[in-house]
């Protein structure tokens, strides 16, 4: 049996073993392809609703669509396929090359904790009336 934790990663595989970026599924193609029980279709389905309403983040597939389809075998009734995508690779953010008044430098430039120190203590040896020898700020 599936639980909900599960299946955002089965759906992964499920895609990615397939070789599409996007194609139809139901829940009893999921189901069959990793030999789970009909107590996981819930969990199953239940999130394949979820992706369609709104994105999961640790998920890079969406439900684009949503569509009922009747069946007749061995009786009539009516199941749901998803259309199961690829969300688009997130873009990176650049920050915008702006320098501070307090590095003179670009925001690009890694600031680390033993800098802040140096740079600190220099301040407090500057107002203390001590020797600066960092030739500014």
């Amino acid at each position: 049996m599936a639980r909900n934790k599960d299946v955002p990663g089965l759906l992964e595989r499920f895609m990615e073993e397939s070789g599409e970026t996007q194609r139809w599924v139901t829940v009893n193609e999921i189901r069959t392809h990793f030999h789970l029980d009909e107590l996981s279709a819930p969990a199953i389905s239940g999130f394949l609703q979820r992706i369609y309403h709104g994105p999961f983040f640790s998920c890079q597939y969406r439900v684009e669509r949503i569509e009922n389809v009747t069946v007749q075998k061995p009786q009539r009734r009516i199941i749901k396929r998803y259309l199961v995508t690829k969300r688009p690779d997130a873009r990176e953010k650049k920050p915008k090359d702006v320098s501070t008044q307090f590095n003179r430098s670009n925001t690009h430039d890694v600031f680390t904790d033993s800098a802040a120190i140096e740079r600190f203590n220099r301040v407090l040896l500057r107002d203390a009336g001590g020797p600066d020898n960092s030739g500014g700020l």
